[in-house]
């Protein structure tokens, strides 16, 4: 693959724990903390089930990126990805398009704080602070990858402790009544509903997008993404398992802090105030690591003359600083003048088009036999299971 100048690389400041609380940090947020109880209405006590479903047509994705990932080790992942392998075509639409889904997670992320501050601050302003929250990450974004994934460590690691004591005094405490009827919604309501909170899952791979700044990545990126993806599905699995076991249903449909609810019932009112705590460190961590990855793809996309050269530009620090304020500024418009809870869940439909053209891509690139192809990881499987990333995602969709 073609050599960037010194000078216009991006600096490798991000280690195995960065990438593994990056990937994390973007994908324990809205799906633990909003969406069970929305999912409730639709598939009662099997929203356990749906969540599990939903990580199943990630995984040929998640083991195609990371392939893709140490071979064009670049920012801009996806783009960059489809790009050199299906065209610039269909890596401008790529391109453009997880960008903006990326925007729409972040905006999703900081509008749904305003849920669990509404627990305590009823009056607060909700998308100011959204938007004053927005303009803070920014701000540490321009300080360069290696201050911004210092604070990602900090708010996954105490998103994970938090998290491990409401599931230890939950998993205890469970009322087996509450599962009767587990799949009396029907097998293609729980298919549904997976599709339904498939977003909850997309933040895993995004840290592909930075791969240009992860040390040794042929290591650090396939160990840091498999970590992730293994912590997502234990915490979705477990966590839902304690809300629907806790929760009454009738409690559960349409809760939009479902969470709290279940810690408020657990262990009272500081119960609701540690989750709370919990799901700011999750919102943060999604919205900073976000917009980390975001900004990686004006970037990515300026470098093939696709946007204007202004993208391309670095300061001293060689962070993306153009990129930034581009998504920054895309943030604040979304937190204005749209509703970003509707527009994230038509984002997951367009994720799983994504996904399923990644694993392509991994087939194109293998079967044109380029010589300077040369993945330092290899997903496994190959054909079957990158055929089945490619058909998966559509029935979902």
């Amino acid at each position: 693959m073609a050599e960037l100048n010194k000078e216009k690389r991006l600096r490798k400041e991000l280690g195995l724990l960065d990438v593994y609380a990056i990937a994390t940090g973007t994908t324990l947020s809205a799906g633990i903390f909003l969406l069970p109880g929305l999912a409730a209405v639709q598939a009662g006590p099997a929203l356990v089930l749906a969540y599990l479903l939903a990580a199943v047509p990630l995984i040929p994705a998640m083991f195609c990126v990371v392939e893709l990932a140490t071979a064009m080790p670049r920012a801009g992942g996806v783009y960059y990805f489809l790009d050199r392998s299906l065209g610039p075509g269909v890596g401008t639409i790529g391109g453009l398009g997880t960008w903006i889904a990326l925007i729409l997670k972040v905006a999703f992320a900081l509008v749904g704080m305003g849920a669990y501050i509404g627990l305590f601050v009823p009056s607060v302003p909700i998308k100011t602070v959204a938007i004053g929250l927005a303009l803070v990450l920014g701000a540490v974004n321009l300080l360069g990858a290696k201050k911004s994934g210092k604070l990602q460590v900090l708010l996954v690691l105490g998103l994970l402790a938090i998290l491990g004591i409401f599931m230890g005094g939950g998993l205890p405490r469970l009322n087996g009544q509450h599962f009767e009827g587990f799949l009396d919604a029907g097998l293609a309501t729980i298919l549904s509903t997976a599709g339904f909170v498939y977003i909850s899952y997309v933040g895993v791979t995004k840290v592909a997008s930075l791969s240009e700044e992860v040390k040794d990545p042929e290591r650090n990126l396939p160990l840091g993404v498999f970590l992730a993806l293994g912590t997502s599905i234990l915490f979705y699995g477990l966590i839902t398992t304690v809300i629907v076991g806790v929760v009454p249903m009738e409690s559960l449909k349409g809760n939009l802090t479902p969470v709290a609810e279940a810690a408020g019932i657990l262990f009272g009112r500081w119960g609701v105030a540690m989750v709370s705590a919990a799901a700011l460190f999750a919102f943060v961590s999604v919205a900073n690591a976000g917009t980390m990855s975001a900004s990686r793809y004006p970037l990515a996309m300026s470098r093939d003359r696709l946007l204007p050269r202004v993208f391309r530009q670095l300061n001293r620090k060689k962070t993306p600083v153009p990129g930034i304020l581009a998504t920054m500024t895309i943030i604040v418009v979304v937190l204005l003048l749209l509703d970003p809870a509707k527009i994230a869940k038509l984002a997951s439909a367009f994720q799983l088009l994504m996904f399923a053209l990644v694993c392509l891509a991994v087939i194109v690139m293998r079967e044109s036999r380029i010589e300077a192809y040369d993945p330092g990881y290899r997903s496994p499987f190959y054909p079957w299971m990158h055929l089945v990333g490619i058909f998966l995602p559509f029935v979902f969709i």
